[in-house]
């Protein structure tokens, strides 16, 4: 059945008029909404990692795992208001199982993956081995590509074989030590939403 704009009106009026005039009752909405209250023991101010605003998060932890997020009202940025994607934060790192508990996430990866050219599988490393391999290649890389030039007495180092590609995620500090470590190797392609 193809509902018309006229008629998806009509219905969202109906249902409009229905709740403002007591003919739906909405206690049993509002008493499920209050028997699953949130519970937390401790908690800490945290930030926001879905995007670039930075809006600041009360963290609430149970057993270990966060098991609510909330607004910060005292924050001037976001004034005690989240989105949905910061209020469903605290499923990053767990899930709700079948039981009605707060599990670790199965699907989290908590350990660096590396797959080496040519491979079909992957192969678990350390975090200090994943660095060292990564600054290893960024030298190789950088070596292979830069170009010193002289353009009237002022030294231009170049490495045209690294592009960096920014995201809205980062707030303006991760961005400025991105482009700074960026110019620092002299690489020039360089972009970013946030065009620093």
């Amino acid at each position: 059945m193809a509902i018309t704009r006229r008629d998806f009106l009509k219905y969202s009026a109906a249902t409009g008029a229905g709740i403002l005039f007591g003919v739906f009752d909405l206690k049993p909405i509002v008493a499920y909404a209050l028997a699953g209250a949130p519970v937390w023991t401790e908690e800490a101010l945290s930030i926001c990692g879905y995007c670039s605003v930075g809006c600041s998060i009360i963290a609430g932890s149970s057993g270990g795992y966060v098991t609510y997020t909330q607004g910060n009202p005292d924050s001037p940025i976001n004034k005690g208001t989240l989105c949905s994607k910061g209020m469903a934060s605290s499923q990053l790192s767990t899930i709700v199982s079948n039981s009605g508990t707060r599990i670790p996430n199965p699907g989290r990866l908590t350990t660096v993956k590396h797959r080496a050219a040519w491979a079909t599988g992957w192969t678990t490393m350390t975090m200090d081995a994943a660095m060292t391999e990564i600054a290893a290649k960024v030298k190789a890389t950088r070596d292979a590509n830069f170009t010193e030039t002289d353009l009237n007495e002022i030294r231009v180092n170049r490495c045209t074989g690294i592009a960096s590609l920014g995201a809205a995620a980062f707030n303006n500090e991760a961005c400025y030590m991105i482009f700074k470590l960026m110019r620092a190797l002299g690489v020039v392609y360089l972009e970013h939403q946030a065009r620093v």
